[in-house]
């Protein structure tokens, strides 16, 4: 397996950090200067059922680290010569790949520690391949070429290999698990290794992406939502939060996962959710299953979200829902904590927030509802200024989306600080920007966030301002640009089914805005409001004249543009 991959990376000298590996079931963390590290197994639902520790003896130190999402690789130097560790963590399988070459690995030891919650597990081996059975889960090891010697150790719950290479100086060790189906299938497909690798390093596929030539700016804005897919598991009580990032920057797995989660912990964070995805995509299955489980719940509804996730499901369901529905729905989104409302007609046996049970604290260290008006605010493109949070850097994230409506370049300055932080060297290592530890699995709430996330919805509300609406088959963009931008670039950006791009140019007083389809069905209409510094002189649609109502907000100019997006549009606006 060639390591030298295209696709997003950080290289660098190793230091003595961790780094932090995901793929589709598995969570590898590791040091950056020694080889192996400890990877934690989940099931289809994100619980975790095996944990598994890598060591490899007498292999040296790492020199450099090259990191891409899902794969690492390092080179590690040794008195037995130069060695070459790569990991490789694949997005869509439960597979983990460990590959060790060079000279010092020749008849050297491998050591590998398997933790399971059964007392008793069930061990079987050949000669090049371990199996541990657990409550109809395994983890199947297969070491290629076959080693010279496996010893296994059985101590009830906790299994140990010793593994003894032969005299190869390439050796790789597949680990597959899920249930026998799962694990059999993914060790089918571990024969392409290079494909997986190649996969991973591409980050998430068919999502937004900046080609600003900013490279912090690029590859931050990449690997943060490359990492909202591991991350849905392992912070799963922030699963809205992360899906409402994925789901405006397009990566769909995300929302998916985010959605599956939800809807077996936190039935108003689900409806808001599948809302925000009918959006997006103008799907509306999921958002009308659960408009009618959110309108015939019985019990009392404690929520401050509720609001919210009914006014947004009325809006995504106009066209995917009976009247009746809708209309419970609207009555559902009147709900304040000062009155007492009645059930929605026609719905006997609903009841809604009695008075002061719906100012539940989204995140706030005060109660207060104002997290609720954050969120509305913010996707609706226009966030305002938000209340504090406990955590410093989601405030910091937070403000900085609401800034840039007002002032731009100063959003601008903090936003990036905050994401080339994480890029550079994150709580976790290199491109991250939250930590480790997993929310309790009992602790589920509204809206806890995470940086990551709150990073990913001030560039899309807050700098670009999109707000899709795919069921009336129109996209509002707002771009509000930092005054010494040059040229900026978003491709991919998501309406329905289909995907554009925005060109930003600036030269003097000339600021050029290009929309151009990428992959369209029927053409959306664009609602275009840039924001402008200064007083505009002129505007020209696709090079003629345009007689429009500038909005004037402090500093900044609004410039209201209607278009439909039939072909490349383009719009220059002459400053003074």
């Amino acid at each position: 397996m060639d390591p030298a991959l295209p696709g997003l990376c950080i290289a660098q000298p190793a230091l003595a950090e961790p780094f932090l590996l995901e793929g589709a079931r598995v969570r590898f963390v590791g040091r950056q200067t020694s080889s192996g590290g400890e990877a934690l197994l989940c099931d289809k639902h994100g619980q975790a059922s095996f944990t598994v520790r890598l060591q490899a003896r007498d292999l040296g130190r790492a020199a450099n680290l090259a990191l891409y999402p899902g794969v690492v690789r390092r080179d590690l130097v040794g008195s037995g010569g130069p060695t070459s560790e790569v990991l490789v963590a694949s997005k869509t399988l439960p597979l983990l790949v460990w590959q060790l070459s060079g000279p010092a690995t020749l008849a050297s030891h491998v050591h590998i520690e398997l933790s399971t919650s059964t007392v008793l597990p069930e061990v079987d081996h050949t000669e090049n391949s371990v199996i541990v059975r657990t409550q109809g889960e395994q983890a199947h090891f297969r070491i290629e070429p076959a080693p010279t010697e496996i010893q296994i150790q059985d101590t009830g719950g906790s299994v140990t290999l010793h593994i003894q290479l032969a005299d190869f100086d390439t050796h790789s060790l597949v680990l597959a698990f899920g249930t026998p189906a799962e694990s059999g299938a993914a060790m089918d497909a571990a024969l392409h290794l290079r494909g997986h690798a190649l996969r991973a390093a591409e980050g998430a596929d068919d999502v937004l992406q900046v080609k600003s030539g900013i490279k912090a700016v690029d590859e931050g804005v990449a690997w943060a939502l490359a990492r909202t897919y591991g991350m849905v598991s392992k912070h799963s009580s922030a699963a809205l939060d992360l899906g409402l990032a994925a789901t405006v920057l397009g990566h769909r797995n995300v929302a998916t996962r985010a959605l599956s989660h939800l809807q077996a912990t936190n039935l108003f964070a689900a409806s808001l959710l599948a809302a925000r995805v009918t959006s997006a995509t103008g799907d509306v299955q999921a958002a009308a299953d659960l408009a009618e489980r959110l309108v015939n719940e019985v019990g009392t509804i404690d929520s401050g979200l509720l609001p919210l996730a009914a006014s947004s499901l009325a809006d995504a369901l106009q066209y995917g829902a009976s009247p009746a529905m809708l209309n419970s729905l609207r009555e559902m989104s009147l709900v304040t904590p000062d009155a007492l409302p009645q059930a929605p007609k026609g719905l006997p046996g609903t009841r809604l927030p009695m008075a002061g049970t719906a100012a539940t604290q989204l995140g706030s260290t005060t109660g207060d509802v104002p997290h609720t008006s954050w969120l509305k605010s913010l996707l609706a493109g226009n966030p305002e200024q938000p209340p504090p949070t406990l955590d410093v850097r989601v405030s910091r994230a937070r403000s900085a989306a609401a800034r840039f409506s007002l002032d731009p370049d100063s959003a601008w300055a903090d936003w990036r600080v905050l994401l080339d932080e994480g890029l550079a060297s994150g709580p976790s290592g290199p491109a991250t920007w939250d930590e480790l530890l997993p929310t309790p699995q009992n602790q589920v709430q509204d809206y806890p966030a995470t940086v990551t996330s709150e990073l990913l919805l001030a560039f899309a509300h807050g700098l670009l301002g999109l707000v899709p609406d795919a069921p009336f088959g129109r996209l509002r963009i707002a771009p509000r640009m930092p005054a010494h931008l040059m040229s900026f670039e978003v491709e991919g950006v998501s309406i329905g089914d289909g995907q554009m791009s925005v060109i930003y140019e600036r030269e003097r007083d000339e600021i050029s805005f290009t929309l151009k389809p990428e992959r369209m069905g029927v053409p959306p209409l664009i609602i275009f409001e840039p924001s402008i510094s200064g007083i505009v002189r002129k505007v020209l649609m696709d090079g003629k004249p345009a007689e429009l109502d500038l909005k004037r907000t402090g500093r900044q100019t609004v410039v209201p543009v209607q278009l439909p997006l039939d072909s490349t549009r383009t719009v220059t606006i002459i400053t003074e």
